[in-house]
C-alpha cells in the first residue's frame, strides 16, 4: 500500500488547478463580452499585452508572454496588422527583429477591452467576501515573484511594470 500524497495537484479544489480553471473561465467571460468585436481570445490577449507596452515588444518577447511558438504567432500578427491594430517595426539596434507595436486606431479598441474587463471585475472578483480583495492580489504578487524566481534563468521573461494607469486587469502591477 502506498501513502497517499499530501498534495495532488489533480485534485479539482488544489490551488494549481483553481488557478488554471478561474483563468479559463475569465477568458471565457471575455470572449463572449468581446464577442460583438470579433475577437478571438488570442487577439484580445496580444492586443491587451501590447497595451502595458507602449514602447512596443520584440515579437519573440510577445510570443514568450503569450505562451505561444514564434510561428504561430506570425501568422496572427498578420491577421492584426491586416486589421491595422499594430503594426510591426525594425529594430533600429537588431535588423533580425521586429518590434510590434499598437497602432493609433488599437488604443480605443484597448478601452473597450479595458471597461469590459473593469465589468466582469467588478460581477466577479470584486464581490469575493472570503478574504480582502488586496491581501489576496498581495498573495497572487508574492506567488507570481516566487514562480518566475524559480523559471531556469534563460526562461524568466522580463519582468516589467506596466506603464499605463490602470493595469489590474491585466494582471501586471509592478
Amino acid at each position: 500500500m502506498t501513502d497517499q500524497p499530501q498534495f495532488d495537484i489533480c485534485t479539482e479544489d488544489r490551488m494549481p488547478v483553481l488557478m488554471l480553471r478561474v483563468t479559463q473561465l475569465w477568458r471565457q467571460l471575455m470572449d463572449n463580452e468581446l464577442a460583438h468585436h470579433g475577437l478571438s481570445q488570442a487577439k484580445w490577449r496580444t492586443l491587451a499585452i501590447l497595451a502595458m507596452h507602449p514602447e512596443g515588444m520584440i515579437q519573440s518577447e510577445l510570443a514568450e508572454e503569450l505562451g505561444v511558438e514564434g510561428p504561430s504567432l506570425v501568422a496572427m500578427l498578420d491577421r492584426l496588422s491586416r486589421d491595422e491594430w499594430v503594426k510591426r517595426i525594425h529594430s533600429e539596434t537588431d535588423r533580425r527583429c521586429k518590434i510590434i507595436q499598437l497602432t493609433p486606431r488599437a488604443w480605443p479598441l484597448i478601452e473597450e477591452i479595458r471597461q469590459s474587463s473593469e465589468k466582469i471585475y467588478q460581477r466577479t472578483f470584486a464581490k469575493v467576501t472570503v478574504a480582502p480583495l488586496p491581501l489576496v492580489e498581495a498573495f497572487f504578487l508574492e506567488l507570481r515573484d516566487r514562480l518566475y524566481d524559480d523559471l531556469p534563468e534563460k526562461k524568466r521573461p522580463q519582468r516589467r511594470g506596466c506603464s499605463l494607469p490602470s493595469c489590474r486587469e491585466w494582471g501586471e502591477s509592478s
